[in-house]
């Protein structure tokens, strides 16, 4: 794999992504909970400073001997900035405020598929590779893709009567997650370790 200085479009990517994930999750915000007004803060320092690991990345693949100090203290900071999954961090801090809403499926899974391209962004962004690496990962973020929108689906269907209809679409279900696991399974085990 060829390997590049860290992107600046990835990380402006993530950057973007970050700022739009926390604003849809946040939507509309509950004025009336501290816990939720801390979580907001939370996402929003993590976001920052998820971004700021990525800028300072290359600070830290650098060796410290015959720089200044100047140099050295940027690379002590990516290193204390470092410590933290920030990325994660935010993940569940995002989470968390969409879960004090009532249930919306659609807005969930919008959430959902942000937030695994945020964190797509932000793993170029830390490899410094470019989409092309992803290119073995396609079928599952496929699979992925496809089981969020089925269960988005199913969720937003009311609640099935008992009988005949029903027990079709629970045996269409299972189905359906044999399929996936049917191709989920050979990409996973094909894959190099």
């Amino acid at each position: 794999m060829r390997r590049t200085r860290l992107p600046g479009r990835a990380i402006a990517a993530a950057g973007i992504l970050a700022a739009g994930l926390i604003a849809w999750a946040a939507y509309p915000l509950s004025t009336g909970s501290a816990g939720t007004k801390l979580t907001l803060v939370v996402s929003i320092v993590a976001a920052a400073l998820s971004i700021g690991q990525l800028a300072l990345g290359s600070a830290r693949a650098r060796p410290r001997d015959g720089f200044s100090a100047a140099d050295r203290a940027v690379a002590q900071a990516a290193d204390v900035i470092a410590f933290i999954p920030w990325a994660e961090l935010l993940t569940v801090a995002a989470l968390v405020l969409e879960a004090v809403h009532p249930a919306r499926p659609w807005h969930t899974a919008i959430l959902g598929i942000a937030l695994l391209g945020y964190l797509l962004a932000v793993h170029l962004g830390e490899t410094g590779s470019g989409a092309g690496a992803l290119r073995a990962q396609l079928p599952l973020l496929g699979i992925g893709v496809g089981v969020t929108a089925l269960a988005v689906g199913v969720a937003a269907l009311p609640g099935l009567p008992a009988g005949t209809t029903a027990a079709l679409v629970r045996a269409a279900a299972v189905l359906v997650a044999v399929l996936v696991a049917a191709l989920a399974v050979p990409v996973w085990l094909g894959r190099r370790g």
